[in-house]
């Protein structure tokens, strides 16, 4: 197998034990597991490779090239994607469009093409072209030269089996432990150096910046951004103020959004970080690119955000799922309507029907299988984990990656992610055991009776709020719906929607669910992709 490596994603090479090893992440905690693997020799056991990378602490991704064999894995949430081939000649890389032919001959995977158009992400191990494939989260690889023969293992799921056990204090007591331990390995991470978070008016970067500060850690600052005006983050300057550290907004205006958003190097970012399966997330770019250009991220900044806190702790359970009529017909539609809705148009029966047949097959179930409400839950977290947080959420970090600087996703700890999964539904429900933690710990009173307001209209756009309340008097709530999405283009992503005139979001905004759609058409549009595929309101 050809081993390929794109220096530019921040991969290093070291030779160990007379082996050459391809890596990224916190090499200091990944050497050990690194050195047992390589202990077991040129053929070594599934099993005993499992055992030891299941003990992964860190993000991180390795190659290790043996003699006879190559050895891969990525960790246990895909922080660092792997993408491989293994017809004619195989290969391995960290950068799929170094295994993909040329962009307008390429052989496009028609089913994922679909997926990709209706959710911004390709599900399973598939990726946009036919037989280019990615490790998935918890995914290790072994291939054997002599024969090209690939053996791939899944050392860890998310999995939910709650423990109803215990009771609820012993549970926040746990999880005041796990944050503890968790805001000490952030420190002993950073080893001193700058940290910068993304501070909004939500729950989970104030968590964090909250553990830093109560920590006493020294180079702590933080960022809002948004467009002028917005509410987040006022409220975010709120909680700085309380705590008393640096905090800069970063306003992307109309002007800046739509200029950067048509630059070439936010094409350079997305051939950087699309890998072919999954539209680069664009939250974070705007601010880290105009922070970049103005040179006030220290070089050597760790930047620590609170992704994915809400669905870590239960926030994204749909109670519907607990009902005693909910079966896997009702997990079906549950996933569908929240994930793969981009473009409404796209949602016919045929394509409808191959889609379920996928996630049927993902979830090793039948539209028949009897299950219980906690199997049902299960059966969905890891769905959304392995695929919506892994491959959109947890795959926007690329950004920082794309300007050079190091990360931390605290709320992605392999011990936190663990606890959780064995945390009981009701627990889980509307984040209850989260949120009893937030009350009791109430650092610095900020997470008891403090709810900034916080509104998705910026600035005048406000005016829209009343108007719809009147309109909603007037002509019923549909109306009202159909009132606030002719102004979305203006609201609290109006940032996002500034590479499009007006006239572009009002045709379409009946099909869209938000920007993200629309970048997706621009992506396909600059990839080439067949429109005879997919019609993306074109």
């Amino acid at each position: 197998m050809k081993i390929i490596i794109d220096n530019n994603y921040g991969w290093k090479k070291t030779k160990l034990e007379g082996c050459c090893v391809y890596y990224t992440g916190s090499f200091k905690e990944l050497l050990p597991s690194i050195k047992k693997i390589i202990e077991l020799g040129e053929y070594p056991q599934t099993s005993s490779l499992d055992f030891i990378l299941n003990k992964l602490t860190a993000p991180s991704s390795a190659i290790i090239d043996l003699t006879h064999t190559v050895i891969a894995f990525v960790d246990h949430f895909c922080c660092y994607p792997l993408f491989y081939t293994v017809t004619g000649d195989s290969a391995i890389s960290n950068n799929a469009r170094r295994l993909s032919i040329s962009d307008r001959s390429r052989d496009w995977d028609i089913l994922s093409v679909e997926e990709f158009s209706m959710t911004g992400y390709v599900t399973g191990s598939d990726t946009l072209i036919q037989g280019l494939k990615k490790l998935q989260s918890g995914e290790s690889m072994i291939v054997n030269r002599s024969n090209n023969i690939v053996n791939i293992s899944r050392y860890y799921r998310y999995y939910s089996a709650g423990d109803e056990s215990r009771s609820d204090d012993d549970w926040v007591d746990e999880l005041d432990v796990i944050m503890n331990n968790i805001t000490q390995r952030m420190i002993d991470r950073a080893e001193e150096r700058p940290i910068r978070v993304p501070l909004s008016a939500g729950l989970d970067s104030r968590v964090l910046v909250c553990k830093l500060h109560e920590a006493g850690y020294n180079d702590l600052e933080v960022f809002s951004y948004g467009p002028p005006g917005n509410w987040e983050a006022r409220g975010a300057q709120t909680i700085a103020k309380r705590l008393d550290i640096p905090w800069r907004s970063v306003v992307i205006n109309r002007k800046e959004a739509h200029q950067m958003f048509w630059s070439s190097e936010r094409e350079k970012y997305w051939n950087f970080a699309d890998g072919l399966s999954a539209l680069p997330n664009f939250q974070e770019y705007y601010p880290i690119s105009k922070l970049h250009s103005m040179g006030v991220l220290p070089e050597n900044s760790i930047l620590i955000n609170g992704q994915s806190g809400d669905f870590i702790t239960g926030g994204h359970v749909p109670k519907t799922l607990i009902q005693s009529d909910a079966n896997v017909r009702t997990l079906l539609d549950i996933i569908i309507e929240k994930h793969y809705a981009l473009w409404t148009n796209l949602m016919t029966i045929d394509r409808l029907e191959r889609v379920e047949e996928k996630i049927l097959k993902l979830l090793g179930v039948s539209i028949d299988t009897e299950l219980t409400a906690e199997e049902l839950v299960s059966l969905y977290e890891r769905w959304e984990c392995e695929e919506r947080q892994v491959k959109w959420v947890i795959h926007g970090q690329r950004v920082y990656d794309f300007f050079g600087y190091d990360w931390q996703l605290p709320l992605w700890d392999i011990e936190l992610a663990r606890f959780y999964q064995r945390v009981p539904i009701h627990l889980k429900l509307d984040q209850y055991l989260y949120r009893s933690w937030l009350e009791r710990w109430n650092y610095k009173g900020l997470f008891l009776d403090f709810n900034p307001s916080v509104w998705r209209w910026p600035g005048v756009s406000l005016a829209v709020v009343p108007l719809a309340k009147g309109v909603e008097m007037l002509l019923g709530g549909r109306a009202k719906r159909k009132w606030y999405k002719m102004f979305y283009y203006f609201g609290h992503s109006s940032d996002h929607y500034a590479p499009y005139s007006y006239s572009e979001y009002f045709q379409a905004r009946n099909l869209i669910r938000n920007s993200t759609s629309l970048n997706g058409r621009v992506w396909a549009r600059e990839n080439y992709l067949p429109r005879e595929l997919v019609d993306l309101g074109q």
